[in-house]
């Protein structure tokens, strides 16, 4: 109800969906937010409905529970995530799970990198506008890429509608991606699904208050060399553009990181888990 009256689609709403899409593919029987005992239960975001998951298990009415991706930014703001009852807890990366490691090395054990999919989409056209998403939010860099991508569509973080950037991917040649770090990157994999190339600024740092962490493409986790490239200088963006006809990031997309593929690799966690449990 909260989302429709803001009309904002937020990362853990696409985890949700995502999630649920999948799981219908396999036919797999779910509850959302179940009010009877779960044989498993996984609390994807929110510290509330973990804290009343950790007491229902203490109870005896769960006997698997997973926790995440979108509990809490780091380990450390949730005690709970290090009780007993957490059987496992899911993070959306490897840079993500190597950084709380780091902060709480006795949830090590427990991590799980599972990224969220994406919808499969029909390839994109690439007959209309490149794109330039805009979440690194320098104008002065913006500017200069602008000047080397020519005509182009931009989409400025939080100033534009979901939709409206899916539909421009529906005919976009490549997208050029400009991000400081992302956990996940789910803006990349919808381009990606579309069989949209993504151009990536490099950034190998991230801070959040008084933490920070290094690590290779910590702003496009999931990039190889089938989905894009990553740039130092955006002088290097028009030689990338012209070897885009070679790349053809659907297919990849739709194995590794569509609705179904993330379901089926969330099952397999939840059955490792399960049997540790046994």
């Amino acid at each position: 109800m909260v989302r429709q009256l803001i009309n904002k689609y937020s990362g853990p709403d696409a985890v949700r969906d995502s999630l649920v899409r999948g799981l219908l593919e396999f036919e797999i029987k779910f509850v959302l937010e179940p009010k009877k005992p779960s044989e498993v239960a996984i609390v994807l975001s929110g510290i509330t409905a973990l804290k009343q998951a950790v007491k229902d298990k203490r109870s005896g009415f769960i006997n698997t529970l997973i926790a995440g991706p979108n509990i809490v930014a780091n380990p450390l703001d949730e005690p709970l995530l290090l009780s007993n009852e957490v059987d496992s807890v899911l993070v959306p990366s490897l840079w993500v799970k190597d950084l709380w490691v780091s902060l709480c090395p006795p949830i090590a054990a427990k991590i799980k990198v599972w990224p969220s999919g994406v919808e499969v989409q029909q390839a994109s056209t690439r007959n209309g506008l490149p794109i330039i998403y805009n979440k690194f939010l320098d104008d002065d860099l913006l500017k200069t890429i602008k000047s080397e991508v020519g005509n182009c569509r931009v989409f400025t973080y939080g100033k534009f509608k979901r939709q409206d950037y899916i539909n421009a991917l529906q005919d976009a040649p490549y997208v050029i991606y400009l991000s400081k770090s992302e956990s996940q990157g789910l803006a990349l994999q919808e381009a990606w699904a579309h069989d949209v190339p993504t151009f990536v600024n490099r950034s190998n740092f991230w801070q959040s208050g008084e933490l920070s962490w290094e690590a290779p493409q910590i702003n496009c986790p999931y990039v190889t060399p089938e989905l894009g490239e990553i740039f130092d200088n955006p002088v290097d963006i028009p030689i990338m553009v012209k070897g885009i006809a070679s790349l053809h990031p659907k297919e990849y997309c739709d194995q590794e990181l569509s609705d179904r593929a993330s379901a089926k690799k969330l099952l397999e966690i939840i059955k490792n888990t399960h049997v540790q449990n046994s």
